[in-house]
């Protein structure tokens, strides 16, 4: 059984990426039915994969609740930084 903590983590790092996602397509948004429960599948991650299902199918038999599923090959690594040349000047407590 998946640790629910490391669950609960990877479930908002894939929900927030679906949000900026949604954002940058905004034609996906028209898909998804209001008050949706999304889902996420990642391929070679099984033990994540079976936790995420049986919670939506529980959201979609217990409350009623439209279901989303969004399969994914996994996550790109961050790009870092998004400053544009910064200028770095240390100085000292004193001066």
């Amino acid at each position: 059984m998946m640790d629910p903590h490391s669950f609960e983590r990877k479930q908002f790092e894939l929900a927030a990426e679906f949000g900026k996602y949604v954002f940058d397509h905004p034609e996906v948004d028209e898909m998804l039915p209001d008050g949706a429960h999304v889902y996420f599948q990642i391929i070679g991650e099984e033990e994540f994969n079976q936790h995420s299902r049986e919670l939506s199918e529980r959201q979609r038999r217990e409350e009623g609740v439209p279901v989303v599923l969004v399969r994914i090959k996994g996550l790109a690594p961050p790009q870092g930084s998004r400053l544009i040349e910064p200028v770095i000047e240390p100085t000292s407590a004193l001066a």
